[in-house]
């Protein structure tokens, strides 16, 4: 007796060729599926991390700006200095550190003023920078313009009441030096915070000028020269201009 069955094949089962070609490719798209997940996982994760960075400056620049105290200061003597900043601190008994800093472009120039330098005031009277107040700098900034360094940017730090052997009191007596500190950003970001309370902005000066203070080169500033008049006064010396240019 023969059974026939139909199975519709009217010929030998032939498995196709290709068969481990489609194989290879479906597992390629694996690969590139898994691929394409750990990029986005690890851009991602950069992501969050450049997120977190930003987060952190610009909670600190937050700080910082609601911190500090601005100081008012007629226009007509900050809009010469070709944005020059003045920058003075004002430490422990008194030592003061005064620069003005001038941006090229390409690099910056840092003018360095003994803080013992007399400054020409209004009814012809002289007195030294130390002496004068860095709340009220319009008196510094006016005797300044008046010996031919116009600025048009102020910051004043005033850490005279600090202890001296605090990190405050190193800074303002120069044993600390900012630029040292930006191997340490987060040492750099919690002292500037500190400092805040005790910084004065003219008008127009932005947080960023106190922070940009951070990679000036100062070891190396050109040095105003002075004399000292008959009667122990520090005044400016004959060769100033020359220094001046080379300051410019």
């Amino acid at each position: 007796m023969t059974i026939a069955i139909a199975t519709g094949l009217l010929g030998p089962v032939v498995v196709p060729a290709d068969t481990d070609v489609a194989t290879g490719r479906s597992g390629g798209k694996r690969k590139r599926r898994r691929l394409r997940r750990v990029l986005l996982i690890v851009g991602g994760a950069l992501f969050a991390l450049i997120a977190l960075v930003a987060a952190w400056i610009g909670i600190s620049i937050y700080k910082i700006d609601h911190a500090v105290h601005h100081v008012v200061v007629p226009a007509s003597l900050l809009a010469k200095g070709k944005n020059d900043l003045l920058a003075i601190v004002s430490g422990p008994n008194h030592f003061e550190q005064v620069f003005v800093f001038h941006d090229t472009g390409s690099h910056t120039n840092v003018l360095k003023i003994p803080s013992s330098l007399a400054l020409p005031l209004s009814g012809g009277h002289t007195a030294a920078i130390e002496s004068l107040s860095v709340h009220k700098p319009d008196a510094i900034i006016a005797g300044l313009d008046q010996l031919g360094i116009p600025v048009t940017h102020y910051v004043g730090v005033d850490l005279h009441m600090v202890d001296p052997s605090s990190n405050l009191g190193k800074l303002a007596t120069g044993k600390l030096s900012v630029t040292s500190l930006i191997s340490d950003p987060t040492g750099t970001t919690t002292l500037l915070e500190q400092v805040a309370s005790h910084i004065y902005l003219g008008p127009g000066t932005p947080v960023s000028a106190v922070l940009s203070l951070m990679n000036v080169p100062t070891a190396h500033p050109v040095s105003v020269p002075t004399s000292t008049d008959l009667h122990g006064t520090v005044v400016l010396a004959s060769a100033f201009p020359t220094v001046l240019r080379s300051f410019l």
